[in-house]
């Protein structure tokens, strides 16, 4: 069985079915505006610590607890370093007006006086009817007519050192205010139109990340193009449009216009991507990937050129069509776009096949008829899987391997894990079959397969010798022959 670092599944975020659980849903029309809540309950209660000057070990856990630091605290566990305790001592001595440095995932947070965090809270107040309204009017036209979408729910925390959206809310750190100082308040307005076109597409389309299989990878990395593209390609251009844009509104048009204007370079990092994946190397594809959305890397603005390509070519109806059907949708749209047109009009998009690497059409044609079928069911299904084998219950788990293999053409470790899962059975015929797949689709952890007890009754078998063999690393030893018979 599977139980190495790689392939494995490393997140899968159902935020439409998170989001419907937590609010009624409301058909998108035209006449109806779109809902957006504010919650600042953390900063408000630590307000009133700081404003008394103590609280209660009670009275912090619950702080904690609080919904705007759930999240603060879910990236501390993925990143490492802040727990609960570390983040209720950070409030405990920021109370008492010191700063208490802590982790990346909580940066250091910091002493407030009652005045000056009271005037924070207050600005970021005066501020929420209007960003909520040109929040909702940005993005509207870019969400299907009639899609259910609930309540945007906009959480405020103090920690950590990013702003995001995840299953349920946008995130946003005020204590960074702190430091950019109140004249930057109104830099939540870009921020928010962004984060919430994100939070309204994640409710209308659950996201995926899974590094699992190369199909799954690409699909990882499509749909995270498709999402910042098209928030940011939004965001320009309400940026655009403001009568009278800030300083830091400035500076993100100059940044956006670059990237647009860089894109054919940008796009190298999608092809190096691409073929990675060709060559079975899904960690360096991975690594690429990070680097490329890093800080709203080069891959933003690969995305921002494709979606301002449909727009200006297709029609805002083009794109907003691809919102809630996914990566698939925005690239075919984006290959009618600039079909026979040469180089783009505007964007700096290159002729031919515009930004797409030579090889991604047919990539895409095979993630059409393969994982991209039904993302969520073939991840949930490899997780599935691999979490019954585990439990032993090996008949559920075959079924939910199938699934899986049926829908990914490229899954190699659920092919394995079926391999394992016969074997355990005595099935060895049956096993091999799939040990033999799991080959052919990539999988290519000889060591560990030749030493694994889930194989244990195939290591005899002639032909599971040969198999390893076959498949040893350059330089490695072949196993001896084998004595029993397949």
């Amino acid at each position: 069985m599977t139980r190495r670092g790689g392939p494995a599944l490393l997140a899968l975020a159902l935020v439409g079915a998170a989001a419907a659980a937590a609010a009624p849903e409301e058909k998108i029309g035209a006449g109806r505006p779109i809902e957006v809540q504010f919650d600042d309950q953390v900063v408000e209660r630590f307000l009133t610590f700081v404003e008394r000057g103590d609280a209660t070990p009670e009275e912090l856990r619950r702080w904690v607890r609080l919904p705007g630091n759930v999240e603060l605290l879910r990236q501390g566990r993925l990143e490492g370093g802040l727990t609960p305790d570390l983040l209720e001592e950070a409030a405990r001595v920021g109370v008492r007006g010191a700063p208490f440095p802590g982790p990346p995932t909580l940066g250091v947070f910091p002493a407030w006086t009652p005045e000056e965090l009271r005037a924070l809270l207050e600005a970021v107040r005066g501020r929420e009817p209007e960003m909520a309204a040109g929040g909702g009017t940005a993005i509207r036209p870019y969400l299907p007519a009639g899609a259910p979408l609930p309540p945007l729910v906009v959480r405020f925390h103090l920690g950590g050192s990013w702003d995001g959206r995840t299953t349920d809310a946008v995130y946003i750190n005020l204590a960074l205010y702190k430091e950019r100082g109140l004249q930057n308040v109104s830099g939540l307005d870009a921020l928010l139109v962004h984060e919430l076109f994100h939070r309204a597409q994640g409710a209308l389309l659950p996201s995926v990340e899974d590094w699992s299989s190369r199909q799954s990878a690409l699909y990882t990395v499509l749909l995270r193009i498709q999402q910042e593209g098209i928030a940011r390609h939004i965001e320009y251009g309400w940026l655009k449009a403001r009568e009278v844009p800030g300083a830091l509104d400035n500076s993100h048009l100059i940044l956006y216009a670059d990237g647009l204007r860089r894109a054919p370079e940008h796009a190298r990092v999608l092809a190096e991507i691409v073929a990675a994946l060709d060559a079975g190397d899904r960690e360096r594809a991975r690594r690429l990937a990070a680097e490329g959305f890093r800080s709203g890397g080069p891959l933003y603005a690969v995305g921002h050129a494709i979606a301002a390509t449909i727009e200006e070519r297709s029609g805002r109806p083009a794109l907003t069509a691809t919102v809630g059907t996914g990566p698939l949708a925005f690239l075919h749209a984006y290959e009618a776009a600039i079909d026979g047109a040469g180089a783009a009009a505007s964007g700096g998009v290159a002729a031919g096949r515009g930004l797409l690497p030579a090889a991604l059409p047919d990539r895409l044609r095979d993630l059409q008829s393969g994982y991209g079928r039904d993302p969520l069911l073939a991840s949930r299904a490899r997780r599935d899987g691999l979490r019954l084998l585990a439990e032993s219950k090996n008949g559920e788990a075959k079924e939910a391997l199938h699934r899986s293999v049926e829908l990914d053409p490229s899954d190699a470790s659920s092919a394995y894990n079926l391999a394992c899962a016969e074997a355990l059975e005595g099935r060895e015929r049956r096993a091999m079959k799939w040990l033999v797949e799991a080959f052919a689709r990539g999988f290519d952890d000889t060591k560990h397969a030749a030493t694994d007890d889930d194989l244990a009754a195939l290591r005899q078998r002639r032909d599971f010798k040969n198999l390893m063999a076959a498949h040893a690393p350059s330089g490695q030893a072949a196993p001896p022959a084998g004595e029993k018979e397949p």
